[in-house]
């Protein structure tokens, strides 16, 4: 994993894969600039930085779906693979877990799991297919049906199940490209396990993550990436917050978090429901006041997404009752919500909150295009003007505001979704996953986005599966378990024991 000692030349090391003088240069950018850099076998190593560093296009070049410039070479125990030949790096022994699920959602689990196996024989044994699915759904912990859609899934599941279909190829190098940014505490801690066993095996793991603790509980050394470069390697007890965060920021960063600014009860409620259920979920009773954040905790498959989708009126509420800004509220769709008042961030972005072709301008004003058009008209130029006004606070970056948004990284296509919402001006404000792929220096403007809200007197529910991070926000957190509320936190109660206690079902120790 050290530099190249002076002297080396074609081959990489025998113990590992190997990156000798690989870079990539689009234009006159060079997004990767790396010497010489191994991935020992036996070992986890953990990568990490900020979006954009390049750890991307590293892992591309290790898959083989993007090629380096040339002189680059990807090198196993020795031996030159070829670069941007997706199969060849397959063939080879690599496999990647990638953070947007590649899985095919009109087919089966056991489909997918098995999508590119050579079959034995000329047709397909549904019956074998099935149970070599269940055998390696079974390796990973996952209780799922193998015959279901993977469209019926939860995004946690689906990570799972990549995780399940990269293990089922004996892979040599193990890539895991954020693979527990869906999920929860207990289900993360099973991936590190996961991780560091097959490590154990004699196999080369790379787990990249923005969960710094995460990071080290799984990886023996960690390499940083900033700009391209390769910042720092350190092993990963020497690897504290500190260190990790200023390699990759190249400073410090200052994080405030939620604030005791007065008495509770002298807000007014902004949201409340009593009884509240849905298929899966419920009854659920909760209750939201202005300026303040209520986190939701729980295990996946908890019904956390579920509630949210409840409230904003895209799953059918069979039950209960729900006010907003004390008037009855009872959304049939999305655009009732919306209209009464409700904005929600959804976990999956890319499916859920933007149109990824489309430029960033149209997906800003997306919110807002009938209080912003004249007699149902918006011409180009308001629209350049009002995305422009509506993404500014957000500090979002981008070349244009024509550049396509699903071109722009997961940080700064958060930040357009906020600006889009404040832009709405809801009082109540629903966000799930809201740092889900986002890099630590991304976090921190997402937070001040929250503080923005809070600021602003609206209600805020947050979905997280990081405690710390609900920890660090939350006024209050409700904790579900299959659908129910468990227990509610106040602030002085926070322990990552209470809130796990509580997502179990386990009673607390006097």
């Amino acid at each position: 994993m050290n530099q190249a000692p002076h002297g080396h030349t074609e081959q990489g090391d025998a113990t590992g894969v190997s990156l000798l003088r690989v870079s990539k240069t689009y234009g006159l950018a060079i997004v990767l600039q790396v010497d010489h850099l191994l991935f020992p076998f036996g070992k986890v190593t953990g990568l990490v930085g900020e979006n954009g560093a390049g750890k991307s296009t590293m892992l591309g070049i290790l898959a083989g779906t993007v090629s380096p410039d040339r002189g680059g070479t990807v090198e196993i125990e020795g031996s030159r693979i070829a670069t941007g030949e997706p199969v060849a790096s397959q063939a080879a022994g690599i496999a990647m877990v990638s953070q947007e699920f590649p899985l095919v959602g009109q087919l089966s689990a056991a489909e997918n799991l098995t999508l590119g196996l050579k079959p034995k024989g000329l047709f397909v044994n549904r019956k074998a297919m099935t149970a070599a699915a269940r055998q390696m759904l079974g390796s990973i912990g996952l209780d799922i049906d193998p015959r279901t859609p993977v469209s019926a899934l939860s995004i946690p599941q689906r990570q799972m199940l990549e995780i399940a279909k990269a293990l089922g190829r004996d892979p040599r190098l193990l890539i895991l490209d954020e693979p527990t940014s869906a999920l929860g505490p207990i289900e993360a801690d099973q991936v590190i396990m996961i991780a560091r066993q097959y490590a154990a095996q004699g196999k080369a793991v790379i787990f990249v993550g923005h969960r710094l603790a995460e990071v080290r509980r799984a990886a023996d050394q960690v390499i940083v990436l900033r700009n391209g470069r390769l910042v720092a390697e350190m092993n990963a007890t020497e690897a504290t917050d500190e260190r990790l965060i200023q390699a990759m920021a190249g400073h410090e960063l200052a994080i405030s978090s939620a604030a005791d600014d007065g008495d509770p009860a002298a807000k007014k409620s902004v949201f409340e429901a009593r009884d509240l259920t849905a298929e899966g979920l419920g009854p659920v009773s909760l209750a939201v006041r202005e300026g303040e954040v209520l986190g939701i905790a729980g295990l996946m498959g908890a019904g956390r997404s579920r509630l949210l989708h409840t409230v904003f009126g895209a799953i059918h509420a069979t039950g209960g009752t729900m006010t907003l800004a004390g008037q009855s509220f009872s959304p049939r769709n999305p655009g009732q919500a919306l209209d009464a008042g409700v904005a929600l961030v959804p976990e999956d972005r890319k499916q859920q909150s933007i149109l990824a072709a489309a430029p960033v301008r149209n997906n800003a004003t997306l919110a807002v295009l009938r209080r912003i058009s004249r007699r149902g008209f918006l011409s180009p130029a308001t629209d350049r003007v009002k995305a422009l006004e509506y993404v500014a606070p957000t500090g979002a970056r981008f070349a244009s505001i024509e550049q396509p948004i699903g071109s722009l990284s997961g940080g700064n296509q958060q930040r357009v979704i906020f600006g889009k919402w404040f832009a709405a001006r809801p009082k109540l404000l629903l966000l799930d996953e809201p740092t889900r792929g986002v890099d630590v220096g991304a976090k921190a403007e997402i937070y001040a986005l929250i503080d923005q809200a809070r600021a602003e007197g609206m209600a805020v529910i947050v979905v997280s599966s990081e405690l710390e991070e609900l920890f660090h926000i939350s006024d209050e957190i409700a904790v579900l378990r299959k659908g129910h509320v468990r227990r509610v936190l106040r602030r002085e109660e926070f322990s990552k024991e209470r809130v796990l206690l509580a997502a179990s079902g386990l009673k607390e120790t006097p």
